[in-house]
């Protein structure tokens, strides 16, 4: 300041003059400083991969926060075991999936002030100093402050905010989307835990009792009743029956790590956990629904509809913005020149560049338009299509449930004729022992019959994009992250 004192103060230039001027500067100065001020600083965010697998090994589905976090989605843990819909709301608690995908969609948001920003003014303060004055001067230096003023035309700044939203929309969307899919995976997954617990428990059931047949064919072999080639057969059912229940087993382990795999939580951690079975499929609901009904819900609730949507509102923002850039922007620039102590006032007009080259880059914007059309129209086809289809499966898998109900029906009518029998002296344990055979095997077909159509109720949900029966569930703000009590905000 010292120095800017004596500039100003030299010559013959009027006080006053220099007075306007130091302030001018002073002001430039100041605005300059102010802004700077407002400058952000970088902070590095190094990850520790030291505690990766500490982190990863504390994830447990007993831990309070998860019960809290399912209390607060409506569906809270009772003493019975794990819902299927308890299962897919606890994957979004663990699962990175979510947190990536709220941390694009705040991207977005950001994206949105930066669409919204006009061009920034350009501000110069240039001083001159003369080797002497000019004829007439009163001084040597002389002193210039401009601004300069761009205007966006052809609706621009409009075009970017739109694209902008339309962006962020389909990033909550997309959000959405990636929560249901991993919900419904997770779901999937827990069905198919239960269909390997009944078949486990339904192979061990037919082991045992073959393991009965045999013994008894072999005492009536040995009283002379039976040929050696009967026994044979019976013992190499029951061997089979063993290796059947062997290879359940196994596929029960591999569907409760898969289930771990969903919930990103340890295998270990749902060795033992129970999962209930859903008490109604939602094929069911084909009875009070009809097919148009369900395409036309489909159409509205099911989230890839929606990210094709926000596509294509990006796409058609695009090609706003190729032709708002047709017309030149135009840039005013007043200023203020103190020239060897004359005054003067100047007002510049211009444009940062005239664009030459407009078709190439609309016929471009127009034809990424047609193609999200056609992506929106492929995300509808492809949503109807699956609707479609698991009402068909969910027809067929109905007409199954009813024959296995009726099977074993007809089994429990005959294993009670032949206790009956057995009991009056008419018939041998062996009798009884093929009449239960038959009927567990009757239940192991209804077992499998009710997991297929369980799977199909999923799976007409998962076109849908809600859930269909059972009590209503309070969907998790994904937005936010999970608070310190666990539970989604």
């Amino acid at each position: 300041m010292r120095r800017l004192r004596s500039i100003l103060s030299d010559g013959d230039a009027p006080l006053r003059a220099r007075q306007r001027w130091g302030v001018a500067v002073c002001a430039a100065v100041v605005a300059t400083a102010a802004s700077c001020a407002r400058y952000q600083h970088y902070a590095a965010a190094p990850l520790d991969r030291s505690t990766e697998n500490a982190r990863y090994r504390a994830h447990g589905l007993g831990a309070p926060a998860v019960s809290r976090f399912l209390a607060a989605g409506g569906v809270p843990l009772g003493d019975s075991g794990w819902s299927t819909r308890q299962l897919a709301l606890a994957s979004l608690y663990y699962r990175a999936d979510v947190p990536q995908a709220r941390a694009e969609l705040r991207a977005s948001h950001a994206a949105e002030i930066t669409a919204g920003a006009r061009p920034a003014p350009p501000a110069d303060v240039s001083a001159e100093r003369a080797s002497r004055p000019d004829e007439g001067r009163s001084t040597t230096w002389s002193f210039s402050l401009a601004a300069g003023l761009t205007l966006e035309l052809g609706g621009k700044r409009s075009a970017r905010l739109a694209r902008a939203r339309a962006a962020a929309t389909g990033a909550r969307l997309g959000l959405e989307r990636e929560a249901w899919d991993i919900a419904q995976h997770t779901r999937f997954d827990a069905l198919a835990v239960v269909d390997a617990d009944r078949r486990a428990a339904d192979r061990a059931a037919e082991s045992s009792q073959l393991g009965m047949v045999a013994s008894l064919l072999g005492a009536r072999y040995r009283a002379g009743e039976l040929s050696a080639a009967e026994v044979a057969r019976a013992d190499a059912d029951r061997q089979a029956a063993t290796v059947d229940g062997a290879r359940a087993e196994v596929d029960r382990v591999a569907a409760r790590a898969a289930l771990a795999r969903d919930l990103a939580v340890p295998a270990d951690s749902v060795a033992s956990v129970r999962v209930i079975p859903d008490a109604r499929s939602a094929c069911t609901r084909l009875d009070s629904l009809s097919a148009d009904s369900l395409r036309a819900l489909a159409l509205v609730t099911n989230a890839r509809v929606g990210v094709a949507l926000a596509g294509y509102a990006v796409a058609e923002s695009d090609l706003r913005l190729a032709v708002g850039n047709q017309y030149p922007d135009v840039t005013i620039g007043p200023g203020i020149l103190w020239e060897q102590g004359i005054r003067r006032w100047v007002l510049s007009l211009g444009t940062p560049g005239i664009p030459l080259q407009t078709r190439g880059p609309i016929a471009e914007a127009t034809a990424r338009r047609e193609a999200r059309a056609a992506a929106f129209r492929l995300a509808q086809d492809s949503v109807l299509a699956a609707v479609d289809s698991a009402a068909a499966v969910c027809g067929a898998v109905g007409a199954e449930r009813a024959a296995a109900d009726s099977l074993v029906s007809a089994s429990t009518r005959t294993l009670d004729a032949a206790s009956r029998a057995f009991e009056r002296g008419e018939v041998g344990e062996t009798d009884v022992a093929f009449a239960r055979l038959a009927f567990v095997r009757a239940r192991s077909g209804l077992h499998d019959a009710e997991g297929r159509e369980a799977a199909a109720g999923a799976a007409l949900e998962a076109a849908v994009g809600r859930w269909l029966t059972g009590p209503p569930v309070q969907w998790p703000d994904l937005a936010a992250p999970p608070d310190s009590s666990g539970a989604e905000r």
